[in-house]
């Protein structure tokens, strides 16, 4: 049960450079808030490995990369920790009282997801009623911030600018699984399936037809988590990129780094460049190639790479 009923507000940090052409959505993880989490991700430099690169590169930042992207940081309500039954309350999204065993207690997730999915909705629809079109905005979360993100995704029913989970899980994954194994290899029947149970499990009246599953579907996934991520076990996002790829989304990318329950510079370098093969406004990511991926010549090359051989992890 929320402990507040209203979000505080929104951390937004504007294009660096007019026009304003897209927006990322990012949600923070368990026990953070969006305004402590938004420096981390925007401001800080992106920097390499190789010591004359990091020099060159030193004032480069996410922001940098993605010139006309608005970055929207909203802060879930303050929820109590139920199963310890005690006054500790902080920022989740949904109640969790296992971070080994993500499914475990499900029915203490249910209020959190379907407040904080709908609440993202209406973060979407702000944005496209101010002039940005869906599938130029982007959910993109850490650890929790992933789990809520990939749900919000699900139930959306129109095609976004693409989903970035990072660190993170699907929430209901063992129940959605099993639908696999009851529903077999249907063309669409697995994903339609798969939201009409989120939604019943939420205690939703959303429709769920056939064309909104078809929309969605049309959203790019990238799922990106760290191989010495301690909290979240790498084990988890492969589960939500299999039920992603199970589902028939159209594009999903996985992909492991060299990190723990974070993100990396390589990982955010990926995430520009795979934003730019869907059509998003980068510049300055050939100063990375080199460092990042190999010995490619050009920006357009990046994308061109990204696009064909980005579909497994690599490391």
């Amino acid at each position: 049960m929320a402990e507040t009923v209203e979000h505080e507000p929104l951390r937004i940090i504007e294009a660096i450079t007019p026009p304003h052409q897209s927006t990322i959505i990012f949600l923070h993880g368990r026990g953070d808030n969006g305004n402590n989490v938004a420096p981390f991700l925007v401001y800080t430099p992106i920097n390499s490995d190789h010591s004359e690169t990091s020099r060159r590169n030193k004032d480069i930042t996410l922001r940098h990369l993605l010139p006309h992207t608005k970055f929207i940081f909203p802060t879930s309500l303050k929820r109590r920790f139920e199963r310890l039954r005690n006054d500790i309350v902080f920022n989740q999204w949904f109640d969790i009282d296992s971070l080994d065993i993500t499914d475990y207690y499900d029915d203490g997730q249910v209020e959190g997801i379907k407040e904080s999915t709908d609440y993202i909705h209406e973060l979407i629809e702000a944005e496209v009623e101010a002039g940005t079109p869906p599938e130029k905005i982007v959910i993109m979360g850490l650890s929790q911030g992933c789990a809520t993100g990939a749900v919000a995704v699900i139930r959306y029913p129109v095609r976004l600018g693409g989903f970035v989970g990072m660190s993170g899980w699907l929430p209901f994954i063992t129940e959605i699984e099993d639908i696999f194994k009851k529903e077999g290899e249907e063309e669409e029947g697995d994903a339609t399936a798969v939201l009409g149970y989120i939604e019943k499990r939420l205690g939703s009246d959303k429709e769920v037809s056939p064309e909104n599953v078809r929309e969605m579907l049309k959203t790019p996934v990238f799922i990106g988590h760290g191989v010495g991520d301690t909290k979240i076990r790498p084990k988890c996002g492969e589960r939500l990129k299999d039920v992603m790829k199970a589902m028939k989304f159209e594009e999903v990318v996985w992909a492991t780094y060299r990190v723990g329950h974070w993100w990396c510079d390589e990982e955010l370098i990926h995430i520009a460049a795979w934003l730019g093969a869907k059509g998003f406004s980068v510049n300055g990511l050939e100063q990375f190639m080199e460092d990042s991926i190999g010995s490619l010549s050009t920006q357009e090359d990046l994308f061109h790479f990204v696009h064909a051989n980005f579909t497994d992890s690599l490391y």
